[in-house]
């Protein structure tokens, strides 16, 4: 039986779940082989689901985001500490309001592709 000390789920609910167990397992065995590079790329691509969900609630709650790329990672985990958790980052979101009266584009009509060239429906 595998020890209660490595599962938080385990020693939370005071017993062994061994269809839950197997699959940790199993999950823990996938992590291993992939390596370090390996679990960083497949939680880069994991960060944008939180990423767009970040968008959204932003946008719901009316404040302004805008995700980036293009930036020197090694730095901004440096000025972060990023390394000492480690962590690496992949992508900003600076969130916040703009400034209404330095806003040149805020009184511009908005310019988007129509819905037929937007989208592409698959039947």
């Amino acid at each position: 039986m595998p020890s209660m000390i490595s599962n938080p789920l385990t020693s939370v609910r005071g017993f062994v779940n061994e269809g839950w167990e197997n699959y940790r397992q199993r999950l823990l065995g996938i992590v291993s082989e992939r390596g370090r590079e390996g679990n960083f790329q497949s939680a880069a691509r994991q960060a944008y689901i939180g990423l767009g969900s970040a968008l959204i609630a932003a946008a719901m709650e009316r404040v302004d985001a805008t995700p980036m790329e293009g930036f020197e990672p090694e730095a901004v985990d440096d000025i972060l500490g990023l390394p000492e958790r480690n962590l690496r980052s992949v992508a900003l979101l600076p969130l916040g309001y703009r400034s209404e009266g330095g806003d040149w584009l805020v009184s511009l009509e908005k310019v988007r592709r129509s819905r037929e060239k937007f989208i592409t429906e698959i039947r």
